[in-house]
């Protein structure tokens, strides 16, 4: 049986997540290539899954402090 993940681990991981999905919409947006507007699903999405990614962060932090 493998060990649990600490809240710190889970924030961790998911600060990276947040900060990868937030940097793939920022380069979508602002992609020579295409237009933001052909892109607005992509974007819309990476900027959902870096919301929900730090929102979990957020959650891991409240649990590591004891501000839950």
């Amino acid at each position: 049986m493998s060990e649990q993940p600490t809240p710190q681990e889970i924030g961790a991981h998911a600060l990276n997540k947040a900060v990868e999905y937030a940097d793939k919409a920022h380069r979508l947006a602002n992609s020579s290539f295409t237009s933001a507007k052909d892109n607005a699903e992509h974007i819309a999405i990476y900027g959902g899954l870096a919301t929900v990614y730090a929102d979990v962060a957020k959650a891991a932090a409240a649990l590591t402090s004891g501000n839950v």
